[in-house]
């Protein structure tokens, strides 16, 4: 998947694959996303827009949409509309109907998305909350994720001890190494935990992005970040991931 980051141009010869450590890419292979078409093949160019329906389309949202449309137009590809609805509390049906008639009235159409369907649907992620488990089970029987019981209190006398040494407010990783017993008797106790993804320690995260060049990241500048909070909904980070990864979506333009 490309990644394209700021004001796009129409030189897009370059495709930007991720280049991070060897284990990590293996876990999202061996995932098997469903994006490959009846031949096998991947598709080519396949763009979305996906705004969260908790207010007005404003002009930064428009100017994304805008840049995904005319990108998916010159190259024959797909435009996708993705809502994205995980605030459950402040996403309304009135803002996703306002969000599709102003993007009417600016003259675009999409191929795929919740008014018209296509063969990737649903396409909101409130709809999708089954396949987010299901793709977060697997990481976790992997032992790609782990069960995180640390309370709020621990969280965040964990951020202040890290802010005192001049670090990074990075997870510590006190529940990544637990053992079996240990998990088994917090889960016996009803203990709410989270879903953590196991970052390595050490190593970059680079990427190659369209515009602004090579990215890269520390990846002990990272933790080990939740994917699933304890009242089960997946973070929208994850939800992103698969969407973005089952829909076979070629290119991210934001």
């Amino acid at each position: 998947m490309a990644s394209l980051v700021g004001a796009p141009c129409l030189r897009f010869k370059v495709r930007a694959v991720p280049e991070v450590a060897t284990s990590t890419r293996r876990i999202f292979k061996g995932l098997k996303f469903s994006s490959l078409l009846s031949s096998g093949e991947p598709e080519s160019i396949r763009v979305r827009f996906a705004p969260s329906p908790t207010g007005n389309l404003h002009v930064g949202g428009a100017r994304t949409a805008l840049f995904n449309y005319l990108f998916a137009r010159s190259r024959g590809g797909k435009f996708v509309l993705r809502i994205e609805d995980t605030d459950l509390e402040r996403s309304t049906k009135e803002s996703e109907d306002a969000l599709i008639r102003d993007l009417s009235w600016l003259g675009l159409d999409w191929d795929e998305g919740p008014d018209i369907g296509g063969k990737y649907g649903p396409y909101r992620q409130s709809e999708r909350n089954a396949l987010y488990k299901e793709y977060a089970d697997k990481l976790l029987q992997a032992g790609h994720v782990y069960r995180c019981f640390c309370s709020n209190e621990e969280l965040e006398t964990m951020k202040e001890t890290a802010k005192q040494k001049q670090l990074p407010p990075v997870y510590t990783g006190r529940w990544a190494t637990a053992t079996n017993s240990e998990v088994q008797e917090q889960l016996e106790k009803g203990t709410p935990y989270t879903y953590r993804f196991r970052v390595p320690k050490t190593g970059r995260l680079k990427i190659d992005d369209l515009i602004r060049g090579e990215v890269t990241w520390n990846f002990d500048t990272l933790g080990d970040f939740v994917i699933m909070r304890s009242n089960g909904q997946p973070v929208y980070n994850f939800c992103v991931t698969v969407d973005d990864a089952s829909m076979a979506i070629s290119h991210v333009i934001r």
